[in-house]
């Protein structure tokens, strides 16, 4: 198959976001960037795979639970 006969992917339920925010690793825009983050999908494999978008929910942690000490509005 082609570049241009590849069907595009969207995937309408991704959870990268919310993974990437409660990894303990404190560079995870670089694992992302060069597929090292373990997770479903990452740069590389989406440009492989043909990933055209999706659906990214993140949600903020209630305050208790909170890592990275967010400052409360």
């Amino acid at each position: 198959m082609t570049e241009t006969d590849r069907v595009p992917v969207f995937d309408g339920h991704n959870d990268t976001l919310l993974r990437l925010h409660q990894s303990k690793d404190t560079d995870v825009e670089k694992l992302f960037i060069e597929g090292k983050s373990g997770g479903h999908i990452d740069l590389p494999r989406a440009k492989a795979g043909g990933f055209a978008g999706g659906m990214f929910a993140i949600f903020p942690p209630p305050v208790e639970k909170s890592r990275r000490g967010a400052v409360p509005l």
